[in-house]
């Protein structure tokens, strides 16, 4: 029964560890008498193999799936603005400081309303192009198998994106233009599209993705990227126009209001980058690969 236990703490470890002294150690504990601390001694080995894992001859890089980034970057963004933002006590004491800057107020909340909508308009189109070639691919036979599969794939996924994509953007519209209740005052009615361009990016992130299965797409791909980096220009400045309106009430402002402030805007314009980056990136990579060598 021990044995068995022991047998299996191998799978504890890194899989380059295993492929290179799996055997001999399942050998080892096949010949010898399994003990607790047998197991013990195991675990504790699995740990240092993790922590040391660049040792192992043939073992990779370890990397944190790009998903898995953008989902806990979205989650933060989505918890610090509610009820971190939209209902702080900060922004109701704030109302008399913007109300005697009058106009320039409004222009800077107007400013930041328009350069978030254009991100979001842009992030949807930049996906255009990449479209419009894989419907051209899945109707024409002088394309491989292996694009025209892909461009299914891509449009099938363009399809099952249309409802979160509208729903995040019906959200934004609904929150910064048609005073739907959440922000209060000028400043949350500016900064929501901060919240919701970058979701917006990263969910439209998956086509371009999706088409870098095909090499032939690969100059499409990084048109998306760049479309992207121009939606990730227009958030930052955006973010700046906020950064503007919050200066004009700053005496007013807790500490721990600005830090709240500061630190989503920082984890929005870097969700940005990150999708653009990625989608640029394996854009190249694939042009790579159909250069000539």
């Amino acid at each position: 029964m021990m044995r068995a236990v022991a047998s299996a703490m191998l799978s504890l470890y890194p899989k380059a560890w295993r492929e290179r002294y799996g055997e001999e150690v399942a050998d080892l504990i096949a010949s010898r008498p399994a003990r607790v601390r047998t197991v013990l001694d195991l675990v504790s080995g699995a740990a240092d193999a993790w922590l040391h894992h660049r040792r192992v001859p043939g073992a990779r890089t370890l990397t944190v799936p790009l998903a898995a980034v953008l989902t806990c970057m979205g989650a933060a963004l989505l918890l610090m603005w509610n009820p971190g933002l939209r209902d702080a006590a900060d922004v109701a004491s704030l109302r008399g400081v913007w109300a005697e800057a009058g106009p320039i107020a409004r222009n800077i909340q107007g400013m930041a309303q328009s350069l978030f909508g254009m991100a979001g308009v842009i992030s949807v189109l930049s996906v255009a192009p990449l479209l419009n070639t894989c419907l051209a691919a899945m109707r024409r036979s002088v394309h491989g198998p292996l694009t025209r599969m892909t461009a299914r794939r891509v449009v099938m996924t363009a399809w099952l994106l249309v409802i979160p994509v509208g729903l995040v953007g019906l959200t934004f519209v609904s929150l910064a233009f048609l005073h739907a209740g959440y922000p209060v005052g000028p400043l949350g009615e500016a900064m929501a599209g901060g919240f919701h361009v970058p979701l917006i990016m990263a969910l439209v992130l998956p086509l371009p993705m999706t088409a870098a299965g095909a090499p032939s797409l690969g100059s499409d791909v990084r048109g998306t990227g760049q479309i992207l980096a121009s939606a990730a220009l227009c958030n930052a400045l955006a973010w700046g126009a906020v950064a503007t309106l919050l200066v004009l009430g700053l005496e007013k402002a807790s500490w721990s209001f600005l830090a709240m402030v500061a630190t989503s805007a920082m984890v929005s314009v870097w969700m940005t980058i990150v999708v653009t980056r990625s989608a640029i990136r394996r854009g190249r990579t694939l042009m790579g690969q159909l250069s000539p060598a």
